[in-house]
C-alpha cells in the first residue's frame, strides 16, 4: 500500500477517534506494553526435542506440511521470521519438552541450564518466557494419566517434573526480569465412564499440593492451571476439569488459564473474566480457534476473540495479572505463516479494543440509555482501527497488509523446504 495513503488514512482515523474522545497515540503506547506470549510448539507440531518418535501423543495435530523445525536453532530461526511481521510486544511460551541439555536427561530431571540457549536467545531479542511442563507424549504416561495415575511411580515421576518446572520458571523470570507464567495442563482422563471419579481427583489434588509446596517470588513466577471439557480418549471423564481446577485455584491462591478451545462451543469465555478474576490470583489466556471442539485451528479475527479482549479492556485489566498467550497448532498450512496469521490477528484485535470508546458505552449504560448503548456497540465495530494498524506496521517496518506473504514464499523455498 502506498505510504501517502497509509498516512492519510491514519490522520483521518485519528480525527474520527478524537470525535469519540479517544487518543490514538495513547492507545498505541498502551498496545506496546501488553505482551502476547507466542507458543513455540506450533513450529514442530508438538514433537519436542527428546526424540520420542512412536510415543502416543495426547495432542492431535492434523496435516504434515513440509519444512517443520527439527531442532532449537531452526525453531528460533522460524520464530524470528514470524516476529518480523508483528508490531506486537512478544513473549515466548515454551514447553519443557523443548529442553536442549548438554547430556541426555529424563524430563523430570531438567534444570534451568537445559534451557540456556532459549534464555540467551530471549535476552538477545528482549523477550520474556512463559513455561509449561509437558505432561504428555512420554513413556511415563500410563493409561493416559500422569499426575492422577494410580501408579505411584508414574505419579512421582510427574510430581518431580512439576517441582522442577516451577524452579525453572522462577529462574527464567528472575534472570529475564519479566514474570514467567508457569502453566500446568494435564491430559489425564478416561475414554469411558469411571467408577470412582473422586479417587482420580484426590490423587491429582495431592500431586498439585506437593508441586506447589515451595513458595517463589511472584515477581519472577506465577502459577496457573488449565482445565478442559474433554479430549480424544477422554470423552467421558477429564480429571482436571474446569470446575475442579477453578476450585483448586481459588482455594490455593493461584491463577487459572482460559484456553478458548477447552470449553463447550456455546460457552461465552468473555463472560468468565469478571466472574472469575476477583477470586483468583491471575488469569492467563491461551487464545485459539476451536471449530466444534478443541481443534486448535489457527487464530483469526472473529467475534469470540474480540469479545474476550474487549471484556479485559473494559475492565481495565491489561497488565494487571491478566495475560495473553496463543495456543494452536495447524500443520495443514505453513507453520511460520500460521504463527504470523495468529499473532497479527491477536495484535489487530488488541489494538481495535484499546481504541474502542468504551467510556461512551458505560456512560449510556449508567444513564439507562440501552438503545444508545446497543447502537454504539455496533457502530464502534466499523471504526477505522485497521488504518491505525497499517500505520503502526509501516512505522515499525512489520509488513503492511498482506505484503508479508511474498517474503514468506521466499523463506519457505530458501529455508524451510531445504531442511532434511
Amino acid at each position: 500500500m502506498n505510504k501517502e495513503i497509509i498516512l492519510s488514512n491514519y490522520e483521518n482515523a485519528k480525527q474520527i477517534y478524537a470525535q469519540y474522545g479517544v487518543d490514538v497515540d495513547k492507545a498505541i503506547e498502551k498496545f506496546k506494553t501488553i505482551p502476547i506470549s507466542v507458543h513455540n510448539w506450533q513450529g514442530d507440531d508438538l514433537m519436542g526435542f527428546e526424540g520420542s518418535e512412536g510415543i502416543h501423543s495426547e495432542n492431535v495435530v492434523t496435516g504434515n506440511y513440509p519444512g517443520r523445525a527439527q531442532n532449537g536453532d531452526q525453531m528460533r530461526q522460524d520464530l524470528e521470521q514470524a516476529f518480523k511481521f508483528s508490531p506486537c510486544k512478544h513473549k515466548l511460551n515454551l514447553h519443557s519438552m523443548y529442553a536442549e541439555p548438554k547430556e541426555k536427561r529424563e524430563r523430570n530431571e531438567y534444570v534451568t541450564e537445559d534451557y540456556r540457549t532459549w534464555i540467551d536467545w530471549a535476552k538477545k531479542n528482549n523477550l520474556g518466557i512463559d513455561f509449561n511442563v509437558s505432561y504428555f507424549t512420554h513413556p511415563m504416561m500410563k493409561d493416559g494419566c500422569s499426575l492422577a495415575s494410580d501408579d505411584e511411580n508414574v505419579r512421582e515421576y510427574w510430581i518431580q517434573a512439576g517441582i522442577g518446572g516451577r524452579k525453572i520458571a522462577n529462574d527464567i523470570g528472575e534472570e529475564l526480569g519479566q514474570v514467567c507464567i508457569n502453566n500446568t495442563w494435564i491430559p489425564d482422563g478416561t475414554k469411558d465412564i469411571p467408577a470412582d471419579r473422586g479417587a482420580y481427583r484426590k490423587r491429582l489434588e495431592n500431586s498439585l499440593d506437593r508441586i506447589l509446596e515451595t513458595p517463589y517470588d511472584k515477581k519472577n513466577m506465577r502459577d496457573v492451571i488449565e482445565g478442559k471439557v474433554f479430549g480424544i480418549g477422554t470423552e467421558s471423564f477429564v480429571v482436571g476439569s474446569h470446575d475442579f481446577l477453578l476450585a483448586y485455584a481459588i482455594k490455593n491462591g493461584i491463577g487459572i488459564t482460559f484456553d478458548t478451545g477447552h470449553y463447550h462451543p456455546t460457552e461465552d469465555v468473555a463472560d468468565k473474566v469478571t466472574a472469575i478474576y476477583p477470586f483468583v490470583e491471575s488469569i492467563n489466556t491461551h487464545l485459539t480457534r476451536g471449530v466444534r471442539w478443541d481443534s486448535d485451528h489457527c487464530l483469526i479475527q472473529n467475534d469470540d476473540l474480540r469479545n474476550i479482549l474487549l471484556e479485559i479492556k473494559r475492565q481495565d485489566l491489561f497488565n494487571k495479572n491478566v495475560d495473553l498467550g496463543l495456543d494452536y497448532f495447524d500443520a495443514t498450512i505453513n507453520r511460520v505463516s500460521s504463527w504470523i496469521i495468529g499473532i497479527r490477528a491477536a495484535g489487530k484485535t488488541l489494538l481495535d479494543v484499546l481504541l474502542e470508546p468504551s467510556h461512551l458505552l458505560k456512560e449510556a449504560e449508567k444513564n439507562h440509555k440501552l438503545t444508545q448503548r446497543l447502537a454504539l456497540m455496533d457502530e464502534f465495530k466499523s471504526l477505522p482501527a485497521s488504518a491505525v494498524w497499517d500505520y503502526l506496521c509501516m512505522k515499525e517496518g512489520k509488513g503492511v497488509g498482506s505484503s508479508w506473504l511474498k517474503d514468506m514464499e521466499v523463506y519457505e523455498q530458501e529455508v524451510q523446504l531445504k531442511r532434511d
